[in-house]
């Protein structure tokens, strides 16, 4: 008898790339998709915190299947090689979780150096757009798959003081809408998340006035469980977008 289509999807044995997987909201997405029985491919730019997640995980789960994968995604050949390496090593790749992402210091545009914009916008930006390029021919072949970028409030409302942040964000968002509808006929979902503040290592190379609350931020398990909620739901359903807040504000 086949599934309902209401039935959840059974994620064991699909293959995902998480990228910035090595601290923060892509750790904790590891460890969540890890419990799921997924094989994972993670990378970020830290070989050393990586091999050291992977430990970890197969620690947590030994029969985990785990590639790790360093790489700059803001340059298109490793962004390449990274989604290469990941369909030599798994014949295919399922789920594509784009979380990567800088923030500069918080500051006036003008007080920007050329090279921190050059760095927000390639890793927040042509980083994702470079890692769906790349992984959407295989999915299209096998029409299905699944990719999920990792925006920010800051994607839908721009802030002062946040412009290059706000611009590479806006930007993530036009393309996750753009490519979300050219790869329905596909079957593949592209969806965009949208969290509010996150208590991550993010905000600790940021030069503010004062430290943010965290009681006022979500925690990267909520983003995680949210994620796998997502990537759960039945062949039919496409969620294209969550925003998600915390109910105080963290500034």
């Amino acid at each position: 008898m086949s599934p309902s289509p209401l039935t959840p999807v059974d994620l064991r044995g699909q293959v995902a790339i998480i990228t910035g997987a090595s601290q923060g909201i892509g750790r904790t997405i590891a460890h969540a998709l890890a419990r799921e029985g997924l094989s994972l491919v993670l990378s970020s730019r830290s070989e050393a915190k990586l091999n050291a997640l992977a430990e970890e995980l197969r620690a947590e789960t030994p029969s985990l299947n785990v590639q790790v994968v360093p790489a700059d995604v803001s340059q298109a050949a490793q962004a390449k090689a990274l989604v290469e390496t990941a369909e030599k090593a798994f014949g295919h790749v399922d789920i594509l979780i784009n979380n990567a992402g800088v923030a500069k210091k918080v500051s006036l545009l003008q007080e920007h150096t050329v090279e921190d914009i050059d760095r927000t916008l390639d890793t927040n930006l042509k980083g994702p757009i470079y890692l769906m390029k790349f992984v959407l021919p295989g999915m299209a072949a096998r029409q299905s798959g699944t990719i999920i970028n990792i925006n920010s409030v800051a994607g839908k409302t721009a802030f002062p003081y946040w412009s290059v942040y706000d611009a590479s964000k806006f930007g993530l968002h036009a393309i996750t809408v753009a490519v979300g509808e050219e790869q329905r006929c596909n079957n593949i979902k592209v969806m965009g998340l949208y969290p509010g503040a996150v208590d991550t290592p993010l905000w600790s190379g940021l030069e503010l006035n004062h430290a943010p609350d965290p009681c006022g931020m979500l925690d990267a398990d909520t983003i995680a469980e949210t994620i796998v909620y997502v990537l759960k739901q039945p062949g039919k359903v496409y969620i294209p977008e969550i925003t998600m807040t915390p109910l105080q504000p963290a500034l």
